[in-house]
């Protein structure tokens, strides 16, 4: 089975039409290295609104892929919370956060990308998240990372935290024999690895960097790790951080598809495509000329 891993589209039509442009040339690509399955973790929206969920869904109905065995899909802070648009936005945005129901965003992602949930199994009642999904000897573990929003701990809605109540859903999913058989993947938002910055840069993105290292954490990550560990779990996939990454942390193989619309350095674009053979996964990287339209931009 091969699996294209995509992260942190941002898509809004009427402030960043760039982006769908990438998404379109991206999803090409998928296609012709005949991906059976994409993954996407996350931040698919840019600001949540209703118009941008209807946009994304249009896109996917034109590539068949409003499908359970075709794509599987997990939420971020910017599908629930949104983001600044501006850095000088920073300084209202938290009342904005503030004032979001969590809840109910989580059931507008849920709704927008209804098909893709069919056939997936919750550990306890109508809850929407952890979920696992079958797919081809494949189970997909989504996660919500998305920490609630605090004053202190989360003002930006960027921070990242497992609930207690997911954590226990999780440890029974561990536990039972849903996953016997399979290939667990855990799909996530948050990342676990540590902020890498360029060196340089003014002051203005010298406090942007600050202000990042404060309010893109994921907290708790180590239990987590742990859980993960002793599933044991093939690789985990995230963005978040809008850069192309992979690494081992704890005997833990973790993939950032976060570069997938954001260019590197090298004016390149990126995602993973995952090849899971006879239990084993290995990835490759898929690069894409991103040409001038645009600009590169950590995670937020």
């Amino acid at each position: 089975m091969r699996i294209a891993h995509l992260s942190d589209l941002h898509l809004s039509p009427d402030r960043h039409p760039e982006r769908t442009d990438a998404f379109y040339e991206v999803l090409e690509r998928c296609r012709e290295l005949r991906a059976d399955h994409i993954v996407i973790t996350g931040d698919i929206t840019n600001q949540a609104r209703p118009r941008e969920f209807q946009h994304v869904r249009g896109i996917l109905r034109e590539f068949g892929l409003l499908d359970p065995d075709r794509l599987t899909v997990t939420i971020g802070n910017h599908d629930i919370f949104g983001g600044p648009h501006l850095a000088e936005e920073v300084v209202s945005f938290p009342g904005a956060c503030r004032r979001t129901d969590i809840d109910a965003k989580v059931k507008e992602f849920h709704a927008a990308f209804r098909e893709t949930f069919e056939g997936c199994r919750y550990s306890a009642g109508a809850a929407l998240f952890p979920f696992v999904k079958v797919v081809r000897g494949i189970a997909f573990i989504g996660i919500n990372s998305v920490a609630r929003w605090s004053a202190l701990r989360n003002p930006l809605g960027s921070n990242g935290e497992v609930s207690a109540t997911q954590l226990a859903r999780l440890k029974e999913i561990f536990a039972g024999g849903i996953l016997a058989g399979t290939v667990p993947l855990v799909l996530i938002h948050h990342h676990f690895n540590r902020l890498k910055h360029a060196a340089g840069g003014g002051h203005l993105q010298q406090l942007w960097q600050t202000i990042e290292n404060s309010t893109m954490k994921l907290r708790k990550k180590k239990r987590l790790m742990r859980l993960f560990g002793a599933g044991p779990v093939a690789a985990v996939l995230h963005g978040h951080v809008h850069q192309h990454d992979s690494y081992e942390r704890r005997s833990l193989t973790f993939h950032n598809a976060g570069g997938t619309i954001f260019p590197d350095d090298g004016g390149k674009r990126r995602f993973h495509l995952m090849t899971v053979d006879k239990g084993k996964v290995r990835s490759a990287e898929v690069r894409l000329d991103a040409g001038r339209t645009l600009p590169m931009a950590h995670g937020f």
